[in-house]
């Protein structure tokens, strides 16, 4: 906790609390979660183990309300966009509010991504500009570009960042606002690209994976599913595994794009997927169903069912796997076998994916962030 209060002398208010302004850089550490997916990769895996049961520390209301990923933590700071347009910044340790952003659009259902000083959001509903990077140093915004409304995360890598609109298309900017290139895909991009070496991947709602050249801007190949892909892509050993609204859930050669797998779940596929031990993959159904696939060939492990639709993506943390569902409750499963090792309900329902930052989950129902930790006599 000591850098923590070392990072919470340095906050200043600005303007009555529109802003948040820090008067030396924040620490970047390597158990911050800066972006959607925790790693370009979408692997969605903490870099801590959390064990259950959980206990709830603090809870804080933002009335706008919240989207399916909109968390990432950084220097003892949680950052959360709302459906209004708005970013937070609140106290781990207390969960009190430092500061709100209020330059943003009017929807932004994504994960800001946290580099160092500098924020980036993307967001829609705003026809002036819809990408924009905030500096904490000088609690101002740096630059805003217009790329028509998104509702798709913003990905770094290698010091890029990576966006897929709904007009679309997908681009590939520098961190001084300056467009390197746009690719079209032909249909609006719903779809959180993932990046892997020289190669994003990402879905389209024609129903197509896109791989493009991260270099160049150039396809790569592309696949096509029955159905729109609406799935942010997981790339783990030269694959590419995401589901589609066609029921299916594939794995594709990274390289290649042909086929290896595909394994028809009779649901469709709306979230991100999580890693599990290096040989499964784990994601959750418009069923209710949470599904753990072998990622050899597609197999069914196990599945865990709840009563209301999954919207979040799963986070590996260990041996455990947490997630949300929208009969309110945020759950952990044993991600071996399934089986059920805690749950908590919350007041509305959860869609928010969990992210992990040292021994704290952070996740939200409707309208209300939560932080949990590890408790010895919470309820399992």
């Amino acid at each position: 906790m000591k850098q923590i209060s070392k990072i919470l002398l340095l906050l200043i208010f600005v303007s009555g609390c529109t802003g948040v302004h820090l008067n030396q850089q924040v620490v970047p550490d390597p158990m911050d979660w800066t972006m959607c997916g925790g790693v370009p990769e979408q692997q969605n895996v903490s870099k801590t183990v959390v064990e259950p049961p959980l206990e709830l520390v603090w809870t804080y209301n933002i009335d706008a309300g919240l989207g399916y990923s909109v968390i990432s933590v950084s220097d003892g700071i949680a950052f959360v966009n709302d459906l209004q347009g708005e970013m937070y910044s609140l106290d781990i340790s207390s969960g009190g509010k430092i500061g709100q952003i209020n330059v943003l659009g009017k929807e932004a259902n994504s994960t800001p991504i946290i580099d160092g000083n500098d924020v980036y959001v993307t967001f829609a509903g705003e026809n002036d500009y819809s990408v924009l990077c905030y500096s904490l140093l000088k609690g101002s915004v740096k630059w805003k570009r217009d790329i028509g409304y998104i509702q798709t995360s913003p990905i770094m890598k290698d010091e890029y960042i990576f966006i897929g609109a709904l007009n679309g298309k997908f681009y590939k900017f520098s961190k001084d606002g300056r467009i390197e290139w746009r690719f079209k895909a032909g249909s609006p991009i719903h779809s959180t690209c993932a990046v892997s070496g020289d190669k994003a991947v990402f879905g389209d709602d024609n129903g197509n994976v896109h791989c493009v050249g991260t270099n160049d801007g150039l396809s790569v190949w592309k696949f096509n599913t029955g159905g729109s892909v609406m799935t942010t892509p997981m790339i783990y050993n030269g694959k590419v595994f995401a589901g589609s609204y066609d029921s299916n859930y594939y794995c594709l050669d990274l390289n290649t794009g042909l086929k290896l797998w595909s394994k028809n779940l009779e649901t469709k596929l709306f979230t991100g997927s999580t890693l599990y031990n290096d040989s499964t993959v784990i994601f959750g159904g418009i069923d209710g169903n949470l599904y753990c696939l072998n990622t050899a060939d597609g197999s069914l492990k196990w599945k865990f069912h709840t009563e209301g639709v999954i919207t979040s993506t799963p986070l590996t943390s260990g041996k455990y796997v947490y997630f949300t569902s929208y009969d309110r409750n945020i759950y952990c499963v044993d991600g071996t076998n399934g089986k059920s090792l805690w749950s908590y309900e919350m007041e509305g329902k959860g869609e928010t994916s969990p992210v992990i930052w040292k021994d704290m989950l952070f996740t939200a129902n409707d309208v209300e962030v939560l932080c949990f930790k590890h408790g010895q006599n919470a309820e399992k």
